[in-house]
């Protein structure tokens, strides 16, 4: 008996200690999701700094690089690539074959979902874009400027790739959002975050195509000169202008290519002119030029709150996109103005689409939770300020795809089993109180019943109760009427509420008989549902377990509660096993491998 009781305790601390360390790994969980996100929110603002590290000298007719935002953006970008790796590395590791255990023994016992039939699968579909977004791109040219200077068309070829790197590092950070709004039922109803987060994408895209336009703006004074170069002796078409490399004097560039305000010239800069003539290109102070290029992105992509009434002339909206954008004949330049145009359309319209789309789920939502806050069982839970915090948070995840039934069933379904748990303590306390037989009996030892206790729904004319037939459930009406009957004794009962409490006592004497294992007490009447009732029902093996086992410590209550969900989960999962009662829990306990 020692040894055995030396066992239960090391089970009990080995079970308990798991229990804790999953929480532990589960709260990591959810902090690394935060983390990811605000990685790449950080990111996507922090990129288009690099576009600014040129700096054109318009005297010297070259182009040198700021080395103090180059070296700060760089050690930035390095510390967040850094981050976002190890993040990378432990989210994998933490959906392989470690996750599937844990997540298998979540569900065993602590009831919080189904076990994934593939934790993987949701990283795989972005692991090319995780992979692509991480490589080290700005680091690298950096690196170029420091050592070969502004030489060789790979620095353009590079920028070119930067470009697309940070689209996708956009589209990761808008996938990380969705799933967000999905999985996270407080950030689904907080619709000021979900607008919050459209209009930093706006702020943002201004932000990138105000860096594009400094940047190309660069490469178009430099692709003059290199066209007047083709016409001087002494420099080439080839050139590339580094003021760290030139000592020629390229002052006969002037009579060509001459940028400054007021200036008139034969060579057409188009859209990147205000920003040659206004010197913004030469500017050192780097907050200066960055709210002077945001001004330009924004102003060529807005659609302010003005333009949300006009959305039934659509046609008036739109052709404000882009209206300054005066181009030349060059085909770059005529792209870079296509897409922003483009992207400003399509990012008006989806913004509205998005807009009409989260108000009509907050509403919707709204009108759910309006539902089942005047039911009557929300008013049972809504006393309990930590059980309707736990109800609330579990199942507004639910709300969005979901009809709203607040039938007892429905009202507790999709809950974690902790949640259900607290919501069956609260609801059944009072109605495990009028049996006899549990008034006595302290919180700890009804605990075992609670969790025991299952919600059903008795349609209307649904026969509850056959008279004749054993009695192998307790009843306890929340809500509904039933008509009681009997042909032997000729006898017609209607009853609310409690209407199923005569069997209980029977019922209760069966089970406090140890010999009584097959004979269940007989109904001498028939209980019919005479409207649709909701009720939470007992079986008769749960409550001779409890009267027969009844715990009389915490960590006694604890192995039966352990050992009942590894049973139930085990026997879930066997489809060829037969039903087995609650009673098999009772007379035996898991060996160390089971527990595992």
């Amino acid at each position: 008996m020692i040894v055995l009781y030396h066992k239960t305790g090391k089970a009990i601390a080995r079970a308990i200690r798991r229990i804790k360390k999953i929480k532990d790994k589960e709260y990591i969980d959810r902090l690394m999701n935060v983390t990811a996100m605000i990685l790449d929110v950080t990111a996507i603002i922090l990129d288009p700094l690099f576009f600014y590290i040129l700096v054109l000298d318009d005297e010297k007719k070259c182009i040198h690089w700021d080395k103090t935002l180059g070296i700060t953006a760089t050690v930035i970008r390095s510390v967040l690539d850094f981050l976002k790796l190890g993040h990378f590395i432990s989210h994998s590791k933490l959906h392989m074959e470690k996750g599937n255990q844990r997540e298998k023994f979540k569900a065993i016992f602590k009831g919080e979902g189904e076990v994934p039939e593939d934790p993987m699968g949701r990283m795989r579909k972005l692991f090319l874009i995780d992979c692509l977004a991480i490589l080290p791109i700005p680091q690298v040219l950096v690196i170029f400027l420091v050592i070969f200077g502004i030489r060789g068309p790979g620095f353009s070829t590079a920028m070119t790739f930067f470009v697309l790197q940070y689209s996708l590092r956009v589209i990761r950070t808008y996938f990380l959002f969705t799933h967000a709004t999905r999985v996270s039922g407080i950030l689904a109803d907080a619709t000021w975050a979900i607008f919050a987060f459209y209009l930093l994408l706006y702020l943002q895209s201004g932000h990138m195509f105000g860096a594009l336009w400094y940047y190309y703006a660069i490469e178009k004074a430099t692709e003059c000169w290199r066209e007047a170069c083709k016409n001087h002796t002494g420099c080439s078409g080839h050139s590339y202008f580094s003021c760290n490399k030139s000592s020629r004097d390229y002052n006969f560039l002037n009579d060509f290519c001459r940028i400054s305000t007021g200036s008139t010239t034969s060579y057409s800069f188009g859209i990147y002119n205000d920003a040659l003539q206004s010197g913004i290109v030469g500017e050192t102070d780097f907050p200066k030029k960055l709210i002077r290029c945001l001004r330009w992105g924004l102003q060529n992509l807005r659609f302010a709150v003005f333009y949300m009434a006009w959305i039934m002339i659509t046609v008036h909206v739109i052709s404000a996109f882009g209206q300054n954008l005066e181009t030349s004949n060059d085909v770059g330049e005529n792209i870079f103005a296509i897409c922003m145009t483009n992207y400003g359309v399509v990012l008006f319209v989806f913004l509205i689409g998005r807009m009409q789309t989260e108000i009509a789920r907050s509403q919707k939502i709204n009108q759910k939770w309006q539902v089942i806050r005047q039911s009557k069982h929300y008013a049972d839970i809504s006393r309990d300020q930590n059980v309707r915090g736990q109800f609330k948070k579990a199942k507004r995840e639910k709300l969005t795809n979901k009809h709203v039934d607040v039938r007892i069933d429905s009202f507790i379904s999709d809950l974690s089993l902790d949640a259900e748990k607290e919501v069956k303590r609260h609801m059944g306390r009072k109605l495990l109180r009028k049996v006899e037989e549990f008034q006595n009996w302290d919180e700890f030892s009804l605990d075992y019943l609670f969790g025991c206790l299952k919600p059903v729904v008795f349609s209307e004319r649904t026969v509850i109760i056959q008279e004749g037939d054993p009695i192998n459930v307790m009843t306890f009406v929340l809500q509904g009427k039933t008509w009681a009957y009997s042909k032997k004794l000729s006898i017609t009962i209607q009853r609310h509420q409690d209407h199923c409490d005569v069997r209980r006592k029977e019922l209760i004497d069966w089970a406090k008989n140890e010999n009584s294992y097959q004979q269940l007490p007989i109904s001498d009447r028939t209980v019919r549902a005479l409207t649709d009732v909701e009720a939470f029902t007992l079986k008769a093996d749960d409550v001779k377990c409890a009267l027969l086992f009844r715990p009389v410590s915490k960590e006694a209550a604890a192995l039966i509660q352990l050992v009942w969900r590894f049973k139930k989960h085990k026997r879930a999962n066997d489809k060829n096993a037969k039903p087995r009662s609650c009673l098999d829990c009772c007379f035996r306990t898991p060996d160390e491998g089971e527990l595992h």
